[in-house]
């Protein structure tokens, strides 16, 4: 037998079996990748442009992407700019393969930091929530629910709330906001 065949051949499948194993590696390193994109990291890719989504209850927003964060996108829209949170969004497009790293200026500021700085500022607020469309101002933002007093002047009252007619101040929890508007400051 040539012993330079043979070596060859051994160094050929071993070749090969390295690259299987190489393979395979970049298959599982890739997938674990992908099990940690977000879909708020993949909205970050979209800063600037078009992009629309379906919160909850089946509401379409549609605009451009101002700014994301872990817990939320802002997006302008034609009625006004809206603050999502991204625990509210079912579906959103077009994303094609859009990931980028890292998010936004508000990435370490939550929903519950905006409801405060906007009770802070005494400015009205229109809040699309699962419990019903509520306008008032924020008086209050606990570990998971917000006070809404929605008989402020210049408020306007709840919108929609719930049976039994409008509370003067309605408790919502956090969880269950689809869209946060700005209407500006009291009075």
């Amino acid at each position: 037998m040539d012993l330079e065949l043979f070596l060859a051949d051994l160094a050929g499948r071993f070749d090969a079996h390295r690259r299987l194993e190489a393979d395979a590696v970049v298959g599982e390193l890739t997938d674990a990748e992908r099990a940690g994109v977000t879909l708020a990291a993949r909205m970050v890719a979209m800063r600037g442009r078009d992009l629309s989504v379906l919160v909850r209850g089946g509401e379409r927003l549609a605009g451009e992407v101002v700014d994301v964060a872990d817990t939320w996108v802002l997006l302008r829209t034609p009625g006004g700019d809206s603050l999502v949170p991204t625990g509210a969004v079912v579906a959103a497009w077009p994303m094609g393969g859009a990931v980028a790293g890292g998010l936004g200026l508000g990435d370490t500021v939550g929903v519950d930091h905006v409801l405060r700085e906007a009770a802070d500022q005494g400015l009205l607020v229109v809040i699309d929530h699962d419990a019903g469309l509520h306008q008032g101002a924020v008086e209050a933002v606990l570990a998971d629910h917000f006070d809404l007093d929605t008989d402020v002047a210049g408020a306007g009252g709840t919108v929609r709330g719930p049976a039994g007619g409008p509370p003067t101040v309605v408790s919502l929890s956090l969880t269950g906001i689809r869209r946060i508007r700005l209407l500006g400051t009291l009075g």
